[in-house]
């Protein structure tokens, strides 16, 4: 007899895993216990947590645990076949007693054991197909809504990130990065959706800092009411999202509750747009502390290759071949056919304008709803455009109001690089900078996203992305 049958067929846990669970009723390796990765323990925790005996629960006590709601199950089901397991492993009856007391021989009690193991295994995965429909359900919920259909042109990237994530021991702290409108986040609620249908993680959570967003016609628009993101923000957050929200709690109470949950289950927490953290210096030391066996994923403009122990992935432009993918996918799910159908001629002037930052090439597909491709073209492009609140403005303003003149002088330098870049020695000859002033410009540059590194270990060449390019000369046509 089956007693659970679902809609598709799938096998949280087998016959053998829940036989030799029972086995380990009264304790046993540790290491060997079969069900450490359903989310029914995740409710076996809290239970335990609510009833405030969290410390004894270790893994004969979570074995039991899961076991015994399962258990619970059959009763209602088929009691003879709960009272014979809970005589066998329970109670550690033997065969010889058992099959004396039922009237049975003991291969005729061989067969029944085996039904009911059976049983149980259904009722278990019924319990287990429950409980992970309601955690992701939840972890969904806290994601919010995707921002994109696809992702085009990063799954090499979307590999290497969730490679990272799954590692047991190693990448702790990951971040993000790369120039505005380029998919970080994106890519990180991509990869968190990823990992909700792995047993890696015991939650995740998201927490952001973003407080502008670009509409599809290059509006500039304010998150009004939503300041930078602070230490003490995160930590509410987190507690909220982990449902640690009791009224009369102290600010420490909560840091204290939510690191212990961090330190106890291993958690996901993703923190969005660092670069609008009031002083995320402070804030890598305090994740540090909370981590192991939780990770944390940072998306940011900044790039953080000086944090040694930080595992750091750089997104780039796209090559022109995933941007024409990009555009005509974008086109084609609006029901622009006149652009998802356009000669490879017309896109690629797109790209000639804008490279392969995916903002800007959304921004382009909106725009040419109202106007014609030149004239869009020539909004982007054209030099002496007078600076104003749009996509430009979102990526690099407040970057370029803070950068010191021999930054801006360099990256105007760079602007005629093309796309080989110059060497080191070549920017030394060309310019009128120190050779120290240089390194160290180029340093910060790279660390802000404005400079790519190319070449090889026996050569380095730097160059900018082309929407820094045409950046670049509207600023300096408008001085």
């Amino acid at each position: 007899m089956t007693l659970f049958e679902p809609e598709e067929p799938f096998e949280f846990v087998n016959q053998e895993q829940i036989l030799e669970a029972l086995r380990l009723w009264h304790g046993g390796d540790p290491s060997a216990w079969p069900l450490d990765r359903l989310r029914l323990r995740l409710k076996v925790l809290q239970d335990l947590e609510a009833h405030g005996s969290l410390a004894e629960a270790g893994p004969a006590a979570q074995n039991r645990a899961v076991l015994n709601l399962g258990l619970e199950m059959l009763r209602g089901l088929m009691i003879e076949a709960h009272d014979l397991l809970r005589d066998r492993f329970e109670n550690r009856r033997d065969f010889s007693s058992l099959s004396n007391q039922l009237n049975l021989s003991e291969s005729a009690l061989h067969y029944r054991q085996r039904q009911a193991v059976k049983q149980l295994t259904d009722c278990i995965n019924r319990l287990e197909f429950d409980a992970a429909q309601e955690w992701r359900d939840r972890i969904l919920a806290c994601l919010g809504e995707p921002s994109y259909q696809e992702l085009i042109g990063v799954e090499e990237r979307r590999q290497e990130l969730r490679e990272a994530l799954l590692a047991e021991d190693t990448h702790f702290v990951l971040a993000l990065t790369g120039l505005g409108g380029l998919g970080k986040t994106a890519l990180a609620h991509r990869t968190a959706r990823d990992m909700i249908t792995t047993m890696r993680f015991d939650n995740i959570g998201w927490v952001t800092a973003k407080q502008t967003h670009l509409s599809t016609m290059g509006r500039l628009q304010h998150d009004t009411g939503q300041p930078a993101l602070t230490f003490s923000m995160l930590i509410d957050r987190l507690a909220n999202q982990f449902s640690f929200n009791e009224k009369g709690q102290t600010q420490l109470q909560r840091q204290r509750l939510v690191k212990s949950y961090l330190r106890d289950h291993a958690c996901l927490v993703i923190i969005d747009n660092l670069e609008t953290v009031a002083d995320y210096d402070s804030l890598l030391p305090e994740l540090r502390r909370w981590q192991r066996p939780s990770k944390f994923l940072l998306t940011s403009r900044i790039r953080l290759i000086d944090q040694t122990d930080v595992f750091s992935l750089s997104l780039t432009e796209l090559n022109p071949e995933a941007a024409y993918q990009l555009i005509r996918a974008e086109a084609e799910r609006s029901g622009f056919h006149e652009l998802a159908q356009a000669p490879e001629a017309s896109l690629a002037k797109v790209y000639k304008a804008v490279g392969g930052n995916p903002l800007a090439l959304k921004l382009i597909i909106g725009q040419l709803r109202f106007f014609s491709l030149p004239e869009v073209l020539e909004r982007f492009s054209g030099r002496g455009a007078p600076r104003g609140e749009g996509l430009f403005d979102y990526i690099y303003s407040e970057i370029w109001d803070r950068l010191a003149d021999n930054r801006r002088d360099l990256l105007l330098l760079l602007t005629e690089a093309g796309e080989t870049g110059f060497t080191l020695s070549h920017i030394a000859a060309v310019s009128q900078l120190p050779p120290n002033v240089i390194v160290t410009a180029l340093e910060d540059l790279i660390l802000l996203s404005l400079v790519d590194v190319g070449g090889n270990l026996a050569e380095r060449r730097y160059r900018l992305h082309r929407l820094t390019e045409t950046f670049l000369l509207r600023m300096f046509d408008a001085v």
